[in-house]
């Protein structure tokens, strides 16, 4: 193996005394939880949990890292460690800036002072304004890790159908015979029922956050403490099973789903007791705890249906993803952010769909609750103040159920407005840093503040002698530690961001006690902290400095262009909203994007591509012309078909009508073309795809075809003025005039129907090509199955699976009425999938251009 590339925006980083022999090792208490398994990124992240249980993500390259720290090595020798692991090299000084800029703000590790193993000082946590606040715990993790594993065995498989077949039977006969509402007039006519349902409502929600846990531990991961808070306005239970972020997809969507399995045994538990008793309460029991199973299936706040969507797709911080898919769903001339480039294509969407539906809730949410605050805090007060005299009533009565309730009442309404102050001072706080964020990039952009430290840039240099396509992210100084609670982080990038070629290692904080927890205490990175800055905004101050001339392009100020979508609805979007809301090409837009550029993969000289088959009727001479006209619209260059055929073909009359001159005539005057302009003479046009035909000789009073000598010497003179030469041969293998272009062939495309005759016939002639020394043309050869009309068919399936094995491509060109006349064959005549298919057929066919040397 050579020496790795360089890891760009790294390797020059570090001072000239960054590299003195400085050990580092771990803080206390940090362990590796590995690579995220199941991720939705497009480069697989990595999970480290500090010793007060912050668990971080980083990038691939942060991982290796932290996996080989050690204090007993130089940073020299961890440098080449991490190098080989990676891939690309990192240089010491590389090594020691991650250290001190990206892994040291986060409190993972540290310089190795008096103690072998540092402790986390003022370390930052994750703190999102959609999150659990107030928390405290009820049930402490030395008593949840050992209930949990005892309840393990209700995860059995066995034991889970049971007890959802048996939910269903049992929902069914409540619906037949169950009477809800003299059930709930009972109850709210005795307020020793309603506290009573109070508390088994209470007990029901702790039993769905043990069943997180219980999946947590079942799944091979440790839960955590089982705690209260407050979410928004409300009270909330929640779990911490942060460790089950380690965990596949399956064990997080079990983890994810385990409180609701757990409301389902307890609804089983209600619904024996209400058979056996006929209460009336347990029964409201039952119809409350599915209301509230169907409230923690919503996917727009972080319930349990948000966990699950965030584990399908592999995103673990949906909400911290609302500004730049935001960004990126509104053109403003920047490039994509990172943060949305980051994701896989799949993942993409469900996270643009998720905005584009919570967005509009969140802010109607947050519209309507300031606009009736007043209203809001005037009626709890007043609620407060009643249920004040309602228990100065019951006290006085002597009945002691409803001084129980009351108190219970009046101690719930405080806690909205414990949740609706806790709100607001996180949206002051949120919009305080926006501020403080806009007025930063105006003091450094717009006037130049001098007070400013101006920001150290890390200078990119490039790999393989070849310089990025554009600057990568500025460097900041390592910030000031925070607070703890304070919610600031060392840096504010997406989360599990790949170090790419520009960048030199990204981290990110995923929540702790509700991180992976229930009642939305599984968040992202915080809100509203600071971003990098663009290494182009600081260059910019002094581009005279940074910029050499091969950087000053179009990417390199304006960045690069932003893919928008051509076709479908995503295009309609933008022509509906004139273009304000420009989304990127989908999938399969994408996939034909990427075919089109195999198409016009570059050529080095000519390219002589012999199209042939060996039996009469399979569309030989069709292939050719839709491959020669796909070749021909899609490329820049010249590409001419000739008709090789020694029994007078007819492929130009497939494409221009009569032909004045043929082969022969251009063979005859073959000393006098000595331009391209004279070449032209002797070929006709196809006026759709500008593809051009060299004609046979089909004069009945011919008695004997051109030879291989006179073949060679007319595609010797075409290699002079085509890039691309389709001959399209006879069917018989021995002709001497057919060996002859195969014996000076860069490429084989064999033609053969979907039938098994056809299927002997192809392989015969590629036997004989194996035996006759032409190995490489078999190996590097495209198989074209025409006039496919049942691409299930067995028989294609068999003829398909033996030629994928011998040859580089197989490729089905559908039956299609418009190549069945016999007469002109144009591609705007042919259905869109047998356009696809000639495409593909194409793609295959340039894919051998870059590994053939020039002619």
């Amino acid at each position: 193996m050579g020496e790795p590339a360089q890891v760009q925006g790294v390797e020059a980083a570090g001072s000239a005394d960054a590299t003195e022999d400085v050990r580092w090792a771990r803080t206390e208490g940090v362990s590796l939880l590995g690579a995220v398994r199941d991720s939705g990124l497009q480069s697989t992240p990595h999970l480290v949990r500090r010793a007060d249980g912050q668990v971080i993500q980083v990038s691939q390259l942060l991982g290796l890292v932290l996996a080989r720290i050690d204090p007993r090595r130089p940073v020299e020798d961890i440098a080449r460690a991490v190098s080989v692991a990676y891939g690309r090299t990192l240089p010491p000084d590389g090594l020691d800036y991650l250290l001190r800029t990206k892994l040291q703000p986060l409190g993972v590790v540290a310089p190795l002072g008096p103690h072998p193993a540092p402790a986390v000082t003022a370390a930052p946590r994750a703190t999102p304004v959609l999150s659990l606040g107030l928390r405290g715990t009820l049930i402490p993790q030395s008593v949840v890790r050992p209930l949990a594993r005892a309840l393990s065995p209700l995860f059995h498989p066995v034991v889970v159908v049971a007890a959802l077949v048996a939910l269903v039977v049992m929902d069914v006969r409540l619906l037949l015979s169950g009477d809800v509402m003299s059930a709930l007039t009972d109850v709210l006519a005795t307020p020793t029922l309603l506290l009573v349902l109070f508390a088994l409502s209470t007990l029901g929600a702790i039993a769905h956050e043990l069943g997180h846990a219980t999946a947590c531990s079942y799944s091979g991961a440790d839960p955590g403490r089982i705690g209260f808070g407050v979410y928004l306005l409300f009270p909330a239970f929640f779990t911490n099973v942060t460790d089950s972020y380690r965990l596949g997809r399956a064990g997080r969507l079990r983890t994810d789903l385990g409180g609701l399995y757990f409301n389902v045994l307890c609804l089983l538990a209600f619904g024996a007791v209400h058979a056996a008793t006929g209460s009336g309460l347990l029964l409201l029991l039952i119809v409350l705890t599915h209301v509230e199973m169907v409230e923690q299936l919503l996917p727009t706040v972080r319930f349990d249906g948000y966990f699950v969507l965030t584990d399908l797709t592999g995103i673990p911080d949906l909400f911290s993803r609302i500004r730049p898919v935001l960004r990126t769903l509104v053109p403003d001339g920047r490039p994509p952010d990172p943060r949305v480039a980051e994701m896989s294509a799949t993942a993409r969407r469900v996270v643009v769909a998720w905005v584009l539906v919570v967005v509009p809730l969140i802010a109607v949410g947050t519209v309507w609750t300031l606009v009736h605050l007043p209203e809001i805090v005037r009626t709890t007060l007043e609620s407060m103040v009643t249920q004040v005299e309602l228990w100065r009533t019951a006290w006085a009565q002597g009945d002691y159920a409803a001084v129980a309730l009351t108190s219970i009442s009046a101690f719930l309404l405080l806690i909205p407005l414990a949740g609706l102050a806790l709100f607001l001072y996180r949206i002051v706080l949120l919009v305080a840093r926006a501020a403080r964020r806009r007025l930063g990039l105006v003091s450094r952009q717009g006037l130049m503040s001098t007070t400013d430290p101006a920001p150290t840039s890390t200078p990119v240099m490039p790999v393989n002698g070849q310089a990025p396509p554009a600057p990568g992210p500025v460097a900041a100084p390592p910030p000031p530690a925070a607070a703890p609670g304070s919610g600031a982080t060392a840096e504010r990038v997406p989360p599990g961001a790949s170090v790419g070629a520009t960048d030199s290692g990204r981290a990110s904080q995923l929540p702790v006690d509700g991180g992976k927890a229930d009642q939305a205490d599984r968040s992202g990175p915080p809100d509203g902290a600071p971003e990098a800055t663009p290494e182009g905004a600081s260059r910019r101050a002094d581009w005279s400095t940074w910029f050499s001339a091969d950087e000053l392009t179009d990417d390199t100020f304006f960045g690069p262009e932003r893919p928008v979508a051509r076709s479908g609805w995503r295009r309609a979007v933008g022509a509906a909203t004139g273009g304000k809301i420009a989304l990127g090409p989908g999938a399969a837009e994408q996939r034909r994007d990427a075919i089109a550029a195999r198409v016009r993969a570059p050529i080095d000289g000519s390219r002589r591509i012999v199209v042939m088959s060996r039996k009469g009727g399979v569309g030989k001479t069709t292939v050719t012309v839709a491959l020669g006209a796909t070749f021909a619209m899609r490329r820049g260059d010249r590409v001419v078909a000739v008709d090789a055929n020694p029994d007078a073909g007819n492929l130009a009359r497939r494409i221009a009508g009569d032909c004045p001159r043929t082969i022969t005539d251009l063979l005859a005057d073959v000393e006098a073309v000595d331009t391209f302009s004279a070449m032209r003479r002797y070929t006709s046009q196809c006026d759709e795809s500008r593809l051009e035909v060299l004609a046979s000789d089909d004069d009945a009073r011919i008695s004997q075809g051109l030879d291989r000598p006179g073949y060679r010497r007319v595609v010797s003179l075409l290699d002079h003025y085509y890039n691309l030469i389709l001959l399209d041969t006879g069917t018989g293998i021995l002709d001497s005039a057919n060996q002859g272009l195969i014996a000076e062939a860069d490429q084989l495309v064999l033609v053969l129907r979907p039938a098994l005759d056809g299927a002997r016939a192809g392989a015969q002639t590629l036997d004989w090509l194996d035996q006759h020394g032409y190995a490489d043309l078999v190996s590097s050869a495209v198989v074209v199955i025409n006039a496919v009309t049942r691409p299930e068919d067995h028989t294609v399936r068999i003829v398909t699976d033996h030629f994928a094995q011998r040859c580089a491509h197989v490729a089905q060109v559908p039956w299609d009425p418009a190549l069945e006349t016999g007469g002109r064959t144009t591609l705007s005549r042919m259905a869109p999938r047998t356009q696809e298919a000639f495409v593909d057929v194409a793609a295959a066919v340039a894919d051998r251009f870059s590994t053939m040397g020039g002619r």
